[in-house]
C-alpha cells in the first residue's frame, strides 16, 4: 500500500534529472485529498442541531461519516430523522457547507498530507500547486484555512499556486481540473505528479496527458465518481510514507519525517 509514495519518489527523481533547470510542480486536489471532508460534514450536521434545537447528531462520530457530502441524505434516513427536519437540512446543507469553509476549525487535513507538502516545498526549484473544484469565490476562505493548518507544519500556500473553478463557469469540475493543469503549464511549471481522490478527475487529466508525462495518484479516501473510472496508469494509496522520499533525497539532513503517516485510522490498510 506504500507503492504510490515509492512511485512518487521515483517520478520526482527521474524528472529532476531529466530537467535539472525546470521549475517542477506537484499538484494536489484539496477536498478529499488534503482536507478530510468528514470533519466539515460533521461540523455542519452538529450546527443543524443547534439551529433546529434537536439532538440528532450529538453522538455522531467521525467514523460514522462514510459517505460523500453529496450523499448526506442517506445518513439522515438512517437516523430516522423526521421528514420536516430532513427537508430543512437538505435544503440548507450545501449553503452551510460553503459557509463552513470560512472556519479553519471546521476542517482538518489528513494525517501526513502537510508533511509531504512541506517536504516538496523544501526541495530545490520545486513547488506545490493546488487544483480544486472549489469556486473562485472561496479563494480567501480556502487560503486562510490551509495556511492556518500549514503554519503548524511549516507549510505556506501561495495565492498564485492555487487554481480554482470560475464562479461563473457552466463547465464541470473535470473540465476545471484539466484547465488547472494547463494553467500551471502556461505559468512556466513542469507538472510531474497530480493527486486527487475523484476517479473522474484523474480520468480527465489522463486524457489530457496522452503521453503519460504526469504521474497520477489516487487518494483512496471517500469519493463520488465510480472507481472503474480510475485510469489504469494511476497509482492508488491511502498512506503517506515519507521514508522513501527521504531515502531518495538524503540532502534533507534536517528532516525528521521518518515515520509512516496515515490519512486517518479509519483508512488504515493491511500491508
Amino acid at each position: 500500500m506504500n507503492r504510490w509514495m515509492n512511485e512518487l519518489a521515483d517520478k520526482y527523481e527521474k524528472t529532476r534529472k531529466a530537467y535539472p533547470k525546470d521549475k517542477l510542480i506537484i499538484i494536489f486536489d484539496i477536498d478529499g485529498t488534503i482536507l478530510d471532508m468528514r470533519h466539515m460534514i460533521l461540523y455542519v450536521l452538529r450546527d443543524f442541531d443547534e439551529l433546529l434545537g434537536t439532538q440528532y447528531f450529538q453522538d455522531l462520530e467521525i467514523h460514522d461519516i462514510d459517505f460523500h457530502e453529496d450523499h448526506v441524505s442517506h445518513l439522515l434516513e438512517r437516523l430516522s430523522i423526521s421528514w420536516s427536519d430532513r427537508k430543512t437540512m437538505l435544503a440548507l446543507f450545501e449553503e452551510h457547507l460553503i459557509s463552513a469553509t470560512a472556519f479553519p476549525h471546521s476542517q482538518r487535513p489528513f494525517h501526513g498530507a502537510l508533511d509531504v507538502i512541506r517536504w516538496f516545498q523544501r526541495q530545490r526549484n520545486t513547488f506545490v500547486g493546488l487544483n480544486t473544484g472549489r469556486s473562485e469565490s472561496l479563494r480567501s476562505n480556502t487560503l486562510e484555512t490551509l495556511n492556518a493548518w500549514g503554519s503548524l507544519h511549516d507549510v505556506v500556500f501561495q495565492n498564485d499556486l492555487l487554481f480554482m473553478r470560475s464562479s461563473h463557469s457552466i463547465d464541470g469540475i473535470t473540465y476545471a481540473k484539466v484547465a488547472g493543469i494547463e494553467y500551471f503549464k502556461q505559468s512556466g511549471y513542469r507538472t510531474f505528479a497530480f493527486l486527487d481522490n475523484e476517479p473522474d478527475n484523474l480520468r480527465a487529466v489522463s486524457e489530457a496527458d496522452p503521453d503519460g508525462t504526469i504521474l497520477l495518484l489516487h487518494a483512496d479516501t471517500i469519493f463520488k465518481s465510480h472507481v472503474d473510472n480510475i485510469p489504469k496508469r494511476a497509482v492508488k494509496g491511502s498512506i503517506y510514507d515519507l521514508r522513501k522520499l527521504i531515502a531518495e533525497r538524503k540532502s534533507q539532513a534536517n528532516s525528521d519525517d521518518s515515520s509512516r503517516i496515515y490519512f486517518d485510522e479509519d483508512y488504515r490498510r493491511t500491508a
